[in-house]
């Protein structure tokens, strides 16, 4: 099996694909601008361990061909890999002994507020009296708690008690832990697998065509982010690259905002426990290697980790929730705004800002890589909230990851994901407008349009799930260039001529004029020094014009349950214009099946309008390929309805 503790990850070694390398050599050669960001969608399909030992769909071959094979996963045994979802835990046992009391008591006080702490250590201070308990499970020890004299109300959140489980850990066997393997050489889907060979060979050209360094942060993960640390090292590695991990999270931001490394297994586990998912437990022995990196990492003032990104060509940040990535890389000020940026993030930016690294991501890491001035407006970051709800509602200000909220919220709330933005971004290297992800799939138009109206935007982007927008680096002319790869499109809001008001006395909104641009591989979009877009659409699907005089065509092309969660409909109402010849689109929530968003008070409605430089190209489903469909310059509007929700007026 693989060494626990490496500060460069897992050796890696090179794919025995030959066109891989000639790429990026190809892409050098070539003289066409190096790509700055690889903005994914996020839900790729890849081949993973997780899925069971057994062959599985995404996979092309079984895990025992796999791991004798690719050469990213040498030196791993059947034996040494978690075919499943939930690394094992042992039975924790616990001590109450007056070291494991003063542990306890030095334990950062930042981590559980005062008059708890006291409380709770005046009653095992008085347990302690009656003699040492060795050997406890944890609920032995609440239980001595609760028979204590004068028992405490405690109180205290599942943060705080991951700092009270650590205090009085009894010392136990080192675990040997396995790993999630991922192949990206092995996966089925060629889509996913050109988004990672797409970022390896973007890192290969800061590389000088020699093998990519790319680091891979999960600070997004749930329920903790060394969970998800072998799958992305791993499969990026068998797409190419050296990797190396970046143990960034909130835990270990607060331990350097602290100057506190020699607490930082409670700083991480106490972050990590602020997740709705569960709390997290010990994860410094659960994932021995990766806290012990994380600690060489802390010390020296995070010396070691500013010295590893400086030598990186990419980074790569994974998926979960975007605001933990946040708050890996930035500290709140007094009003409760995102703007103490630490060491790391200006290490970053600059080093994107200079050409020198390639910033990708997915979901999570899509939305993190937004940010920065776009016309002297700061650029937002979007999280929770799903189309229906932000129309009606708004966004609230994100303090704090958005998306994890305790079940008695749930139901007052409407949907299980409030609708918060981070009005100063993220991490600032996609300046050009706000970024959504998993977008046609999640119905995520309105969301993305609202809030690039609220923030002031030109400019909204929402990325397909198992697709990517690749940004290059800005030319000598000031004009930065867009292109889609992957299974899907890029939606790009134009909301520049758009209006909105106020329905009513109500914050739900009333859109119009938006002008909508969806593209498929193939279609280009770029942004000129004075801010301008253009979108060419390939030549290689035919135009779809409107049928007049068509029997079979409708003049308005409809669609019930537009903005529900996961249907897709919004594109399907644009599609069936596009394919039918219409000249409007139109469609309601009136009908809407959407469990978690009640759509009915008040109904919305859709409303799409060709004008006169609206384009559709498309290519009908054939021969088992898929239907596709690209647009440019569709009006696009949001109302809610009044009546019985007739499509009778232009957006």
């Amino acid at each position: 099996m693989p060494p626990l503790f490496s500060l460069t990850g897992l050796k890696a070694v090179a794919l025995p694909v030959l066109g891989l390398c000639l790429a990026g050599q190809a892409a050098l050669a070539s003289g066409e601008l190096p790509t700055a960001n690889v903005i994914m969608g996020g839900a790729e399909r890849r081949c993973s361990s997780f899925s069971g030992s057994a062959k599985s769909p995404d996979c092309t071959a079984d895990w025992d061909t796999i791991l004798r094979n690719d050469p990213a996963l040498q030196g791993l045994a059947l034996d040494d890999v978690l075919f499943g979802m939930d690394y094992p835990e042992p039975v924790w046992t616990y001590q109450l002994t007056a070291h494991s009391l003063q542990a306890l008591r030095l334990s950062p006080n930042s981590l559980i507020d005062p008059k708890r702490k006291s409380t709770l250590l005046a009653h095992l201070a008085a347990q302690l009296q009656l003699g040492e308990a060795t050997g406890l499970g944890w609920q032995a020890l609440q239980d001595k708690l609760a028979t204590a004299p004068a028992q405490p109300s405690l109180g205290l959140t599942a943060a705080e008690w991951s700092v009270v489980r650590n205090a009085l850990l009894e010392p136990g066997m080192p675990i040997v832990r396995k790993f999630q393997a991922r192949s990206t050489a092995y996966s089925a889907n060629t889509a996913s697998v050109a988004l990672f060979r797409q970022l390896v060979d973007a890192a290969r050209t800061h590389s000088h065509g020699a093998k990519p360094r790319i680091g891979v942060v999960t600070a997004s993960a749930g329920p903790h982010p060394f969970v998800d640390r072998d799958l992305n090292v791993y499969a990026l590695q068998s797409a190419g690259a050296e990797v190396v991990y970046i143990p960034l999270d909130g835990g270990l931001r607060q331990a350097l905002d602290a100057g506190d490394c020699t607490h930082l297994r409670y700083y991480y586990d106490s972050y990590a426990s602020t997740s709705a998912e569960r709390p997290v437990l010990h994860g410094h022995l659960m994932f021995p290697d990766l806290a012990a990196q994380q600690m060489a990492m802390c010390a020296n003032d995070g010396a070691m980790l500013n010295a590893t990104l400086k030598s990186l060509h990419g980074i790569y940040f994974s998926g979960g929730n975007q605001a933990r990535h946040l708050e890996s890389l930035v500290g709140r000020d007094t009003t409760d705004r995102y703007t103490r940026t630490s060491a790391q993030w200006h290490i970053l930016q600059r080093r994107h800002a200079l050409g020198q690294l390639v910033v990708a991501g997915t979901s999570a890491g899509n939305h993190i890589q937004g940010g920065g001035l776009w016309r002297s407006r700061p650029v937002p970051m979007i999280g929770g909230g799903d189309a229906y709800d932000v129309l009606k509602n708004g966004y609230a200000l994100g303090q704090g990851p958005a998306g994890e909220v305790e079940p008695s919220t749930q139901q007052s709330s409407g949907t299980r994901y409030p609708a918060v933005i981070y009005p100063d971004g993220g991490l600032g290297v996609f300046r050009f407008g706000v970024l959504d992800s998993h977008f046609s799939k999640r119905t995520r138009e309105a969301r993305l349009i609202r809030a690039a109206l609220n923030s002031a935007m030109d400019y909204g982007f929402g990325v397909d799930e198992n697709t990517a927008l690749l940004v290059s680096q800005t030319d000598t002319a000031g004009t930065t260039h867009f292109s889609v790869v992957g299974a899907g499109g890029v939606f790009i809001a134009d909301v520049r001529a758009a209006t909105s008001s106020r329905w009513q006395t109500t914050p739900a909104l009333v859109v119009q004029g938006v002008l909508a641009h969806y593209l498929l591989p193939g279609d280009t979009a770029r942004i000129d020094a004075s801010g301008q877009l253009t979108v060419t659409l390939s030549p290689t699907r035919p135009v779809l014009g409107v049928q007049l005089g068509v029997q079979s065509t409708p003049l308005q092309a409809t669609q019930s349950r537009v903005l529900d969660y996961g249907s897709g409909n919004f594109l399907r109402l644009a599609s069936r214009m596009g394919f039918d010849g219409a000249i409007s689109g139109f469609g309601t929530t009136e009908d809407s099946q959407d469990p978690r968003t009640q759509q009915q008070s008040p109904r919305y409605s859709a409303r799409l309008q060709r004008t006169p430089t609206t384009v559709f190209r498309g290519m009908p489903a054939q021969d088992g390929a898929p239907a596709q469909l690209a647009y440019t310059e569709l009006r696009v509007g949001f109302a809610p309805c009044d009546g019985s929700c007739q499509g009778v007026d232009n957006p």
